[in-house]
């Protein structure tokens, strides 16, 4: 217990603080590190979970024996709420043909992720007009401009023309993705409001559920979280979805639509495949590091966002006070358990040390995964993996070097008295 409660323990604790402060604090340039950070820039460990294969729970039979195979993540099965349809490159009059079609089987909400802000003639812009005048729930993007630093706000929003805007919802498309503007976006999380102008305004996909399930968009509203990790349910074969000549030529009995909702935006040339129009690096890419190309049109991320809202599957997360607590007890644990090591078996520090630290990074590594596996909850933990990581070598330094510098000092001021008092 002498090693846990006492200056030494604290004092090395510190020590390594300081340390993975002054690293993640001070940008170091260097083109030997930037190929291996590019490759991890986005990494989580968590992301691992929505990469792993769907597998339903059933009994196998195997050598005339019944094995039960469970699945590695539970199977998601397609949400039926949402109607997907590829509105392509097609014209303005076609895409009102779209509606006109779509309409006639009266779905809940149509929402299009699309903006129409330019005037392009009668020909074109009339009937899009008019097919939107027809919509009962209608929901348009808009775009959040000019944030303010200071105060974490925008100053204004843009929508697409007033003609198209007139029967409209609006909600913001503006999504949060690292690495904006350098050609490639990764998208893990959303705001379900932002500020504007000191009140807070909705997200598009938040929006919509406002309309199609008001106590589901209540029970988001009650989280009161800034931002939400995004439950991935999957790609646009785990909803509905129908390709832009689906619909115009009516290839399928649409009366399934009903009471739904038709998420309207861009999948591609064809439906699904992929090009780099409005397209998004999720955790959903099977290479989760080193990604060579995105994986998630932007209407599809909408709906995975309105699924996990509809469904109350939120992922939990640990607030930073909780994670920074846990890492402090656990280095000054460690410290505490290696400065014994240091003291009593000396000659094999290193090999305890070592095995001790490769055996909680696993651990650890672990647990971030079933956490948010078996109980969407999750966790930031790699301040932690650095403790633990150099904890071995600085509890060694600080034992052998700077342990008689601290007494020295702390006992020149009074902190700690002269061993002969």
């Amino acid at each position: 217990m002498k090693y846990i409660f006492n200056w030494d323990s604290l004092f090395c604790t510190l020590y390594i603080a300081a340390v993975i402060g002054v690293f993640t604090n001070i940008p170091i340039q260097s083109d030997i590190f930037d190929p291996l950070a590019k490759a991890f820039e986005d990494f989580e460990l968590s992301d691992f979970v929505f990469t792993l294969p769907e597998v339903d729970k059933k009994n196998v039979n195997t050598g005339g024996h019944d094995i039960e195979k469970k699945s590695v993540r539970k199977k998601q099965d397609a949400d039926t709420n949402i109607v997907l349809v590829n509105i392509q490159n097609l014209s303005r009059a076609e895409i009102a043909q779209q509606i006109d079609i779509l309409n006639k089987y009266k779905p809940k909400v149509i929402a299009i992720d699309a903006f129409f802000r330019k005037e392009k003639g009668p020909a074109q812009d009339f009937p899009l007009a008019f097919a939107f005048s027809q919509v009962e729930n209608l929901v348009l993007v808009s775009g959040l401009e000019k944030e303010n630093q200071e105060t974490n706000c925008f100053d204004s929003v843009s929508f697409s023309n007033p003609m198209f805007n007139e029967h409209a919802v609006n909600g913001f498309a503006n999504v949060i993705a690292s690495n904006e503007g350098e050609g490639y976006r990764t998208v893990k999380e959303f705001h379900p409001t932002i500020c504007q102008n000191d009140t807070g305004y909705p997200n598009f996909s938040a929006s919509i559920v406002k309309i199609y399930d008001p106590e589901a968009y209540d029970q988001l509203m009650k989280r009161s979280y800034d931002k939400e990790v995004i439950n991935w349910r999957g790609h646009y074969d785990k909803f509905y979805a129908l390709d832009y000549d689906d619909v115009l030529n009516e290839k399928y009995d649409l009366s399934f639509i009903k009471g739904k909702i038709v998420l309207m935006g861009y999948i591609g040339p064809t439906l699904g495949q992929r090009d780099l129009v409005d397209i998004f690096y999720t955790p959903q890419n099977h290479r989760v590091a080193g990604r060579s190309y995105p994986d998630t049109y932007g209407v599809v991320v909408h709906a995975n966002i309105i699924s996990m809202i509809l469904h109350g599957n939120y992922i939990s997360q640990l607030p930073d006070w909780g994670t920074y607590l846990i890492i402090v007890i656990l280095t000054y644990l460690n410290v505490s358990l290696f400065l014994f090591v240091a003291e009593r078996k000396k000659m094999y520090y290193d090999l305890i040390t070592k095995t001790l630290q490769l055996v909680e990074v696993m651990i650890f590594m672990y647990l971030i995964v079933i956490l948010m596996l078996d109980f969407h909850v999750k966790v930031h933990l790699s301040l932690l993996f650095a403790a633990i990581l150099i904890s071995g070598d600085l509890t060694e330094l600080y034992a052998g070097s700077l342990r008689p510098m601290t007494v020295k000092y702390l006992t020149r001021f009074g902190i700690l008295k002269p061993k002969n008092d």
